[in-house]
């Protein structure tokens, strides 16, 4: 660490750094909590924008304001430190406010399950698991992840959890006997739908807090060279 970080305000430097990323990863929180209770219980439209994943758009503001905040954070480190020991910061930041609501929608979803069957949490989770196993091969928020880019709209009882699997494959068979189109085909369509819109929104934060950030870089250039100034009149 000496060797990218050499002496410096490291207190104030991690302070911002923290400060900045807490603060987004709370008010992404919060956005996402409203649109879970408020947004997507909507008949239709609000089932219609969460295969959209619409919230998500809110990357666009949060990324720009991760990007500014930190890179203009930079004004703290010595001018000498490389580019990528600034960068740091932003690469550990990225996935953590990108993947804060996804987190917390998984928190919700067992949430309402726990409630709706009035059993023990841990109890649940297990039976959860189970059902993401299944479907997508992983476990926990990871199973969580990868079968809603396919499922957008999970099960809401136990009782249908257990049957997750069995309900989808009537579902392309259905669409299979109207279409005369293969199952496969489906599952390819709506596995790629659903990947290539959560690909865009990480493209989007990833270019969006890539920009600011080196915004935030020329900011904190200007302020140094500002003082600079200021400490030789």
């Amino acid at each position: 660490m000496g060797r990218f970080f050499p002496k410096f305000d490291h207190h104030r430097y991690w302070l911002t750094v923290i400060a900045v990323l807490a603060g987004l990863i709370g008010l992404k929180l919060l956005i996402t909590g409203l649109a879970e209770t408020f947004l997507y219980p909507l008949p239709f439209l609000g089932g219609w924008l969460k295969s959209l994943e619409i919230i998500e758009f809110i990357n666009i503001p949060l990324f720009a304001l991760l990007g500014l905040g930190l890179g203009a954070a930079c004004q703290w480190l010595p001018a000498k430190t490389p580019l990528p020991a600034k960068a740091l910061a932003l690469v550990l930041s990225l996935p953590l406010l990108f993947f804060s609501s996804y987190a917390l929608r998984y928190h919700l979803w067992l949430q309402r399950l726990t409630a709706e069957a009035n059993l023990p949490r841990q109890e649940v989770r297990a039976m959860a698991d189970i059902a993401l196993q299944r479907e997508s091969g992983h476990r926990g928020f990871g199973g969580y992840y990868i079968t809603t880019t396919k499922m957008p709209i999970l099960p809401q009882s136990i009782a249908e959890l257990q049957r997750m699997n069995e309900d989808q494959k009537w579902f392309r068979s259905e669409l299979t006997h109207f279409s005369g189109i293969e199952p496969g085909v489906f599952s390819l369509l709506f596995n790629g739908a659903g990947w290539g819109i959560r690909l865009f929104y990480m493209g989007l934060a990833l270019l969006t807090g890539i920009i600011y950030f080196l915004k935030g870089l020329a900011w904190s250039h200007a302020q140094r060279l500002h003082r600079l100034v200021q400490s030789k009149s």
